[in-house]
């Protein structure tokens, strides 16, 4: 009898930590301005845009945080 070890690698997304986004955002903004982004993809990307800038500003309307236009 043989026993053999098997390891498989399975990529795990990570969720980003409140560190992580400024860096992120950045990166999108930079993607943005380079045209890496696709025209066709931006719907969608103001879709997911503007239930964050919403959550954004009730925060900042709470804790005083600078207000975005």
């Amino acid at each position: 009898m043989e026993i053999v070890e098997r390891r498989v690698e399975v990529q795990v997304h990570l969720v980003p930590t409140r560190r992580d986004w400024p860096k992120l955002l950045g990166e999108l903004s930079g993607q943005l301005n380079d045209g890496r982004v696709y025209d066709r993809d931006l719907p969608a990307l103001a879709r997911a845009l503007e239930p964050a800038l919403a959550a954004y500003r009730r925060r900042a309307h709470l804790t005083g945080a600078p207000h975005l236009h």
